[in-house]
């Protein structure tokens, strides 16, 4: 191929043909042959010419009708769930075997009783869940009026202002 393609006249094809030698890398070695799987001709056996073909018209009109039917949507479905039902058993038995290995319920159990007692403590100190009770109470109690303000406020210049710059959708009575 390349010896008949390096003395024909140019032309369009010659420009496709590789003229330039092929020399075998180092790291390919070449396997030996046995005497007794020597051809007699000098000539090297070429492959059989075979027809790749991924999919045929009867695939796709299977595929189709699987569709309009709903046998594929079930199918897929019915699939994803096995997933997920075959991913939930798994993690289960991972979560099992990891606990009876390393005690990891006892350990979360414990560093959720000292996160508990710790939040009491800062409660506590800081009365927290006082101050959210008084703050939610006043405001329930004064939300009224704090509605007259804002409406009275976007009613200005400046409130109209900081409306269109903040994008507050405020319902104004």
């Amino acid at each position: 191929m390349f010896a008949a393609a390096a003395h024909s006249p140019p032309s369009r094809a010659r420009a496709m043909v590789a003229t330039v030698p092929w020399h075998r890398p180092l790291f390919l070695t070449i396997k030996p042959h046995l005497p007794s799987q020597r051809s007699t001709n000098s000539t090297l056996p070429r492959p059989s010419v075979m027809m790749i073909r991924a999919f045929s018209r009867s695939d796709f009109d299977v595929f189709a009708r699987r569709v309009a039917s709903g046998e594929a949507l079930q199918d897929a479905w019915r699939s994803a769930n096995d997933g997920i039902e075959q991913l939930a058993f798994e993690a289960r038995r991972a979560a099992e075997r990891m606990d009876r290995q390393y005690a990891v319920s006892n350990h979360f159990r414990s560093a959720a009783r000292a996160a508990t007692a710790r939040a009491r403590e800062i409660e506590i100190e800081l009365g927290i869940g006082r101050r959210w009770r008084s703050l939610s109470v006043d405001f329930s109690r004064n939300l009224p009026r704090y509605r007259k303000e804002l409406s009275v406020f976007l009613g200005t210049p400046i409130g109209r202002g900081s409306l269109a710059s903040f994008g507050m959708v405020v319902e104004v009575a």
